[in-house]
Formats: structure tokens, sequence, C-alpha cells
């Protein structure tokens, strides 16, 4: 086991059995579909800036603000992710554009790589 393996599992796993033990199992999967972008983002163990992200309809309120795109690779809950999501101005999730799960790192990290 890696460095990243470790870590990622410290960050990522046990929060979801966390949230496994509150809610049950079919509750914290829905907890996890609604909220993939922020667990996503807080087990990333890497990161890659990929530009602005403008979108076609924003009103009024939406136009000033700092929107990035970002790719991200994280380990949450025993599987290895790569994603590209919306980051704001203040590092924080609004959406996720695009993720998918591997079996390993090496197939995460080709992924997160291909990433554009």
């Amino acid at each position: 086991m890696n460095m990243m393996t470790t870590i990622g599992q410290q960050r990522g796993d046990v929060r979801m059995d966390a949230i496994r033990a509150e809610f049950g199992a079919v509750v914290a999967e829905r907890i996890l579909e609604a909220e993939a972008a922020d667990f996503l983002w807080e087990a990333r163990l890497r990161e890659r800036y990929l530009g602005q992200h403008f979108d076609v309809i924003c009103d009024e309120e939406d136009s000033s603000d700092d929107i990035s795109r970002v790719a991200f690779l994280s380990l949450f809950d025993s599987a290895w992710y790569a994603g590209i999501g919306l980051v704001n101005g203040d590092g924080a999730p609004v959406d996720l554009l695009w993720k998918a799960a591997f079996e390993s790192l090496v197939e995460a990290e080709s992924a997160f790589d291909r990433t554009r």
C-alpha cells in the first residue's frame, strides 16, 4: 500500500462508514449521490486546473462568480475516482461535470491524466 492509498483511506473511507452507521446503507447512498461533488472534492489527492468555466445560460447574480473547471483524482469509499468539477473562487465545489470510478490507482491516474 502506497502513501496516496493510505492518506485517501484515512480521508474518505472513514467518513462514508460513519454516514452508513448513522443513516443506514440506503440513505447513505442517496446522500453520496446528492453530495458527490463535495465528497469527491474533499477526498481528492490530486487536482489540476483546466480553465475558467463560462455558463452559457447565466443570470445577473452568477455572472460575477469566478468558476473554474478542475480535474481531480480521489480515493473515496474504497474506490478510485477521476473526474471534472466546477470550483468557485474560494476553492469550494459547485458542481460535478463528470466522474468515473476505478478499481486501481493506475486506471484512475490514466483517466485523470487524459482529462481536458
